[in-house]
């Protein structure tokens, strides 16, 4: 009886392990896919801490080097100047720049005033490319 038993719970446990494994190769078939797409999509955007001297410098060079229209004329994150949204115009510029640079970690940079982020910080009518 003890080795009906046995083998039984074996046989149970087989089970349960080939269902587990069955399934984490299931999802680990799918999931890899939902992973890449939600990490292949990066933004660069201003550290919070950055000078205000830093954050004009880095808008103007990365307009200088990339299209700013979101932040020019009657793009959705033009903004007047004396209103402290500076780092959102920074912001969008610097992103502007790293998206068109290849969204490589050096294109972010910005004498260390940039940051990578894996959340969209676009916000109302201001979208980041």
């Amino acid at each position: 009886m003890a080795s009906a038993t046995a083998s039984l719970l074996t046989c149970f446990f087989a089970l349960t392990l080939f269902m587990l494994h069955s399934n984490v190769f299931h999802a680990a078939a799918t999931a890899p896919s939902l992973y890449h797409s939600q990490s292949s999509k990066t933004w660069c955007v201003a550290n919070p801490a950055a000078s205000e001297d830093a954050l004009r410098a880095n808008l103007e060079f990365a307009c200088s080097e990339s299209d700013c229209a979101a932040i020019q004329g009657t793009g959705g994150c033009s903004f007047p100047d004396d209103d402290g949204s500076l780092p959102t115009r920074a912001s969008v510029a610097m992103n502007a720049y790293y998206q068109a640079r290849g969204r490589n970690s050096w294109n972010c940079f910005f004498n260390g005033t940039g940051l990578i982020t894996i959340t969209d910080p676009s916000s109302g009518s201001c979208k980041y490319a």
